[in-house]
């Protein structure tokens, strides 16, 4: 019996002088950066925090993310303010620091439908990555998604940060995981369009949209929708925070036609839409694109380039006015151009045709009897006035105001017809 409390005796003092070597050893070693491993919902994560951030302990609503090269931690410090730091894992620098100079709330209450609320006391905050992962530059301008967690589920709110002040948006209307619309820039570096609302860069709200089931929340399938239902992939150029310019060429039916539309994101309605035939011959197997030339002003310059099978080339420049739509060779063309329909309350049309040549004709169509009558003619304009002359030595004097796609065209007599483009 001796011998065993002996034996276990001397091994407890070998054992200890080891841990004794290895300490000096490791004091003449760099320190080892520890990888996180485990969750927020673990010992990991005051393991994790202990290595980055100073007076941990005195943080609430803790919580960190590892994104393989980027390690992100947010909470709200003992001062209540919340903090977001990201670091590089490989060498722990701090790469991003950002505390809020206002206090955050950690009680909130959540809506859950049918008249109720919940009210929720946030247990932890972490960056969303509901949309990708966050991209966060400089700490006085960025806009990311927060997570909040404590309730049945977490909610999201989005943190507008600019010029170094902070505002935080209502609770998303939406689960977290849901929000597949993220941009940034929405417009000319003003705006930005985060699930179904449009915001200033400094979060104040400039409207809202209402997705229907087949959008998927998603702005871009909301666009398709409005501009031809979806029946081509267009192509949208934004020219304010609430319109936007769709183009598109299709290729069938043996010609190639240019298709462009106007459309109002808020309002979620087409102002025009237009189709231009352009001049090629077609073959199936040709090489088509497209670029804009010019786009400083209203009116907008394209190319379209065309290779042939056998290595033929050709291109073709034309302009497009976005205000009303007019497709023509001549950036300065008249937005009479185009045809116009009017429909009288017995249902007859009147049906006008301004060609850029300055010449076109008047369709008038009777519905009951079936019969049409048409007139050509040369025409001039003079400011807001269009004067007709159809070849009878009689000039005719019409004054039209044309707004978006919409022509209201006065007679000599003070009557007024609204005609439509077409």
């Amino acid at each position: 019996m001796k011998f065993i409390r002996l034996l276990a005796t001397l091994l407890l003092v070998a054992v200890c002088a080891g841990f004794s070597s290895c300490e000096e050893e490791l004091e003449e070693e760099p320190p080892t950066i520890l990888k996180p491993e485990g969750g927020n919902n673990s010992s990991d994560l005051e393991n994790t925090y202990s290595q980055y951030i100073d007076d941990y302990k005195n943080m609430t609503c803790k919580r960190f993310n590892d994104n393989g090269d980027t390690i992100e931690f947010t909470g709200i410090t003992a001062k209540g303010y919340l903090m977001i730091n990201l670091f590089q894992e490989a060498t722990k620098k701090k790469v991003f620091d950002w505390v809020d100079n206002v206090k955050i709330d950690t009680i909130c209450k959540v809506y859950k439908g049918y008249g109720e609320y919940e009210e929720v006391t946030v247990k932890s905050i972490g960056l969303s990555h509901a949309h990708g992962n966050p991209h966060i530059e400089s700490n006085k301008n960025f806009i990311t998604l927060l997570d909040f967690f404590g309730g049945e589920s977490p909610f999201t709110r989005i943190l507008f940060v600019n010029g170094g002040n902070s505002k935080m948006s209502n609770i998303m209307p939406i689960g977290s995981w849901s929000i597949n619309t993220f941009i940034t820039n929405w417009y000319n570096n003003e705006y930005s369009f985060i699930h179904d609302c449009c915001y200033t860069l400094t979060g104040d709200t400039v409207y809202t949209i209402k997705y229907e089931n087949y959008d998927f929340y998603n702005i871009r399938e909301y666009e398709q929708r409005i501009m031809l239902c979806g029946s081509y992939d267009h192509e949208a150029t934004r020219i304010s925070c609430e319109e936007g310019i769709g183009t598109y060429v299709a290729n069938f039916s043996g010609i190639y036609q240019f298709n462009s539309c106007k459309i109002n994101y808020k309002d979620c309605k087409q102002v025009w839409e237009r189709g231009f035939t352009l001049p090629f011959n077609y073959e199936a197997n040709a090489k088509l694109s497209y670029s804009i030339v010019n786009k400083s002003a209203n009116v907008w310059e394209y190319k379209v380039d065309i290779i042939y099978y056998d290595g033929t080339k050709k291109d073709y420049t034309f302009y497009l006015n976005i205000d009303n739509g007019v497709i023509s060779e001549n950036p300065n063309a008249s937005p009479l151009i185009g045809k116009w329909l009017y429909t009288t309350e017995a249902g007859n049309k009147e049906i006008i045709t301004f060609n850029g040549d300055n010449t076109g004709n008047w369709e008038s169509v009777d519905i009951y009897d079936n019969t049409s009558n048409t007139d050509s003619f040369a025409y001039s304009v003079n400011g807001n006035e269009v004067i007709i002359d159809f070849g009878d030595g009689s000039l005719e004097t019409y004054r039209y105001e044309i707004v978006e796609n919409e022509m209201k065209l006065t007679y000599e007599d003070g009557h007024t017809e609204v005609y439509t483009k077409q």
